[in-house]
């Protein structure tokens, strides 16, 4: 199967997780366009300090491959509202049967295009989405998945806590991945909570580090929204927390339920939420909706320059948004300036969102 993956200069947690795990799976039958140049380091990461997707580059594909000279079986919109300006039908050479198109959507908001099926949403809100619409969610890349040390857990939970009923000091506590994640193993839990939205990529890396997830208000999560582990654990408040953690573990010694509840949410991470288990449970429910639907034909493509020079000038600014971002990010005063000042402008962060994000409210 020939894939084109189809992505966008800026971060994405979804498109780029999952990009991970196509590459790993169907490595030089997988083509990412463009090609995404912070998965490859030939730019730097500063998102997330470039932690867990980021940060480690992906094998890259021959360029006999990456020409597109043969018929593409499937296209991926790995974040679809934001590519918009892509025009699949300008990059495949098919003649005779057009690819499959599908559609995935990481924003934040519970948007859903209508026109768009199959649709892969990860704040899935709805209750009763329709059909051809799906829930999907972020992975965490396969390398980063350690063994579970139950010798090495010395402390309730870990250093870099979100929830500020635990702490006034939100911000990043680790400038280096290793140790942030060493930070997570020696924790017995790991303390998380829906942010922008519910999906978090800080669910998968505690995961990963072999710690148990402690969830705030996990109860209340919609049902087919991300993250989908039925084995994390709900807490209200910090009371509540501590009451569940001290039934958990007894006098520094992690009871049998303890050991269960840990094991399950490790076994339900290797088959559904590595980066490489996402990308097979992608394309077999991709493979399954468009079972006994015929291939449309081909259709003949008009303004084909003009459909060139939108795509440009999309990359082009996108471009320009990741420059700006990685310069603010570099540099402590102008992140200081931009976050504590500009930010704060009526109408700014509304810009950002709305504007040169493309976000829908919620």
């Amino acid at each position: 199967m020939k894939i084109l993956f189809i992505t966008a200069p800026l971060y994405d947690y979804l498109a780029d997780s999952l990009q991970v795990g196509f590459r790993d799976v169907f490595g030089a039958d997988c083509v990412d366009w463009p090609r995404k140049l912070i998965m490859y380091w030939y730019f730097p990461s500063v998102y997330g300090r470039g932690f867990t997707v980021w940060s480690n580059p992906i094998a890259d594909v021959p360029a006999a491959a990456r020409a597109l000279k043969e018929d593409v079986d499937l296209v991926i919109y790995s974040s679809y509202r934001r590519q918009i300006p892509i025009d699949w039908r300008v990059l495949v050479p098919n003649k005779g049967k057009a690819p499959r198109v599908v559609y995935l959507d990481g924003y934040d908001d519970s948007f859903i295009d209508p026109e768009r099926r199959p649709y892969f949403k990860r704040e899935l809100t709805a209750p009763e989405p329709g059909p051809g619409v799906f829930p999907t969610g972020f992975c965490v890349p396969d390398r980063l998945v350690r063994p579970i040390d139950m010798a090495g857990k010395t402390q309730l939970h870990q250093t870099h806590v979100q929830d500020t009923e635990f702490t006034s000091e939100t911000g990043y506590k680790f400038t280096e991945e290793k140790d942030y994640y060493d930070d997570l193993a020696r924790s017995f839990f790991g303390i998380t909570m829906r942010k922008g939205g519910w999906d978090c990529m800080r669910h998968y890396e505690i995961l990963a580090a072999g710690t148990l997830v402690m969830f705030k208000n996990y109860d209340n999560k919609p049902a087919a929204c991300s993250p989908q582990c039925p084995h994390f654990i709900s807490y209200t408040d910090k009371k509540d927390f501590l009451k569940k953690a001290s039934r958990l573990v007894v006098d520094g010694r992690p009871t049998a339920e303890y050991f269960s509840i840990l094991q399950a949410q490790r076994d339900w991470l290797l088959a559904n939420a590595t980066s490489t288990a996402r990308a097979r449970q992608l394309l077999a429910q991709i493979e399954e909706y468009f079972t006994g639907k015929p291939a449309a034909p081909m259709t003949k493509l008009h303004f084909k320059r003009l459909r060139r020079l939108r795509i440009g000038f999309f990359l082009f600014k996108e471009e320009t948004l990741l420059r700006a971002i990685t310069f603010v990010k570099q540099n402590r005063l102008v992140d200081w300036f931009y976050y504590r000042v500009v930010r704060k402008v009526p109408g700014v962060g509304l810009f950002v969102s709305r504007v040169l994000l493309g976000e829908k409210p919620v």
